[in-house]
């Protein structure tokens, strides 16, 4: 009898755990399981660009602020990846770099700013004598004090 219970306790957390496989998720965007997915799909690699320039991505999860709990974006130029703006949607503004050859990277983060294992980089030329100086970046969500570009 001990062993019939523990047979059906077994198979009670198996249906279980079938059953939650079948729900999906709030923070799903689409995505099949597996690994998150992030595409830069703006500006394309290589790019001409002016030196203030709107960068655009996609995702496989729901983006949002840190203080949703939901995963939100990290993004940062030329590698400094300690020098990074937080944003919780689906675009940024660059503003304010020099001329020339410039990496634009952005990588998906959790809410608590650990990596979320998903990420891409385009390299943009930023022509010179653009429209826009040097200043705050330009986002519908405001980006962490003290970061961005």
């Amino acid at each position: 009898m001990v062993a019939r219970t523990t047979t059906l306790a077994v198979g009670g957390v198996a249906a279980a755990l079938v059953a939650l496989a079948g729900c999906g998720s709030d923070s799903g965007g689409g995505s099949s399981g597996g690994s998150p997915t992030l595409t830069i799909t703006s500006p394309s690699d290589g790019a001409d660009v002016g030196q203030s320039f709107d960068v655009s991505w996609d995702t496989s999860v729901k983006l949002g602020e840190t203080n949703t709990g939901r995963d939100h974006v990290h993004v940062f130029v030329d590698g400094k990846s300690d020098d990074y703006t937080v944003v919780g949607g689906n675009d940024f503004k660059l503003t304010g770099l020099s001329p020339g050859k410039h990496e634009v990277d952005v990588t998906l983060q959790h809410a608590d700013h650990s990596p979320a294992g998903a990420e891409d980089k385009v390299e943009v030329n930023v022509a010179a004598g653009g429209a826009s100086a040097p200043g705050s970046p330009t986002t519908s969500q405001a980006p962490d004090p003290g970061y961005g570009y």
